[in-house]
């Protein structure tokens, strides 16, 4: 919590050194925003916009003697028919102007999402004041009550949305998609959008959030969702596996080793084969230690690990295809094929196949090589369950 106060502090700091009275705004005059959401209303021509804005009075005060009714935050939600219109709308209430350049998250509602989201983006790239270096989400239910799911732990909700995403993308079982990298996608001739999901979830007598996999686009309508494993086989191929635990049969198949990932890197060259068929050649170097085993196996040996290297490449091979597979049925190239044989075989992508890469798509071979390699076993040479006699 103190850390937050100390960021929110940082921050009403530089907005009065780098832009001194903004415009001949004072910062008296200005809510500062850390967080949108965006649903449905029941008008169907209009959205409900809510943001999350700083009570900076209430700040670290939270059990320490402050009103226990007042919040370092509050939620201000109102209507409009675009969200620039909603946006000022949300003046009347608040008094002040809202200022988004801290803002952390958007959050869009899975109904709106499926029913689009060009009209709903548009603001967001084209505002000066907007960072498109924002996560943007996908809420199971109203993202407006995402923004209100308060931990124990973070004062402000977005912020702990913000944390959360950071942090499950060290998982390497989300991707933590901007602004940027979503209208990357969306302009581009044949990636499809990809956004994490989140939901609501209940804890005791509280409400917490969870992520939880990925919401996959055709153009900018969401049409299907990857789990956490599918999501890590997409992560695999665009070389955005940062750590994460992986899980493998050991050679036996009495229990299982479980592997902290140390580093991977994942390369991906296209081919177009005499007669016409796309191949995708994907090479992953991994590099792994060994956390925890489940059986009495003697795992730390050369020749086990080898079989245990096996088992590895084999799981990154099967992760990479589930994705794949789920993508392929509805002709979503999440991995950005189409723009890599775009770039290596121009002519043949506009005379042949970017008019129905939707259907080719569903059609690419694979050839998936992965080099694993066990780096440590950390300091244990034996199981546990061994030296106990179990």
């Amino acid at each position: 919590m103190k850390n937050t106060a100390v960021k929110i502090a940082t921050i009403l700091l530089m907005i009065t050194l780098l832009f001194g009275c903004l415009d001949g705004r004072e910062l008296s005059e200005l809510e500062i925003v850390i967080g949108i959401g965006i649903d449905s209303a029941d008008d169907p021509d209009s959205i409900k916009l809510t943001a999350q804005v700083v009570n900076v009075s209430q700040l670290g005060l939270s059990g320490s003697g402050g009103d226990p009714d007042s919040k370092p935050y509050w939620n201000a939600a109102t209507t409009g028919t675009t969200i620039f219109e909603a946006i000022r709308q949300i003046t009347h209430k608040t008094g002040n102007r809202l200022f988004v350049p801290h803002c952390e998250v958007v959050i869009y509602s899975k109904d709106v999402a499926k029913q689009g989201l060009y009209k709903h983006l548009d603001f967001f790239l084209r505002a000066i004041e907007m960072r498109l270096t924002s996560f943007i989400l996908i809420a199971e239910g109203k993202a407006g009550e995402v923004l209100d799911a308060k931990p124990q732990t973070e004062e402000l909700p977005a912020v702990n949305i913000y944390n959360l995403v950071k942090s499950y993308g060290f998982t390497s079982h989300l991707y933590d998609v901007t602004l940027k990298e979503f209208s990357s996608r969306l302009i581009s001739e044949a990636t499809a959008p990809v956004a994490p999901l989140i939901k609501v979830v209940q804890e005791g007598e509280n409400k917490d959030v969870q992520v939880m996999g990925l919401a996959v686009f055709k153009e900018d309508k969401m049409i299907d969702e990857l789990n956490m494993d599918e999501t890590r086989g997409l992560l695999w191929v665009i070389n955005e596996v940062k750590s994460g635990v992986l899980i493998v049969p050991t050679p036996e198949e009495s229990g299982v080793a479980v592997f902290e990932i140390e580093t991977a890197k994942g390369k991906v060259k296209p081919e177009i084969t005499d007669d016409g068929k796309i191949i995708m050649h994907i090479d992953i170097k991994l590099q792994a230690n060994l956390s925890e085993q489940t059986t009495a196996e003697k795992l730390a040996r050369p020749e086990i690990f080898e079989k245990l290297q096996d088992n590895m490449s084999e799981v990154v091979v099967q992760e990479i295809m589930s994705a794949y597979e789920k993508s392929s049925k509805t002709g979503s190239d999440i991995f950005g094929f189409g723009d890599m044989i775009h770039k290596k075989y121009n002519k043949k992508w506009h005379e042949q196949l970017e008019e129905d890469w939707e259907e080719i798509y569903k059609t690419i071979e694979f050839d998936i090589k992965v080099d694993s390699k066990i780096t440590k076993t950390n300091l244990l040479k034996n199981p546990v369950t061994q030296k106990l006699g179990g």
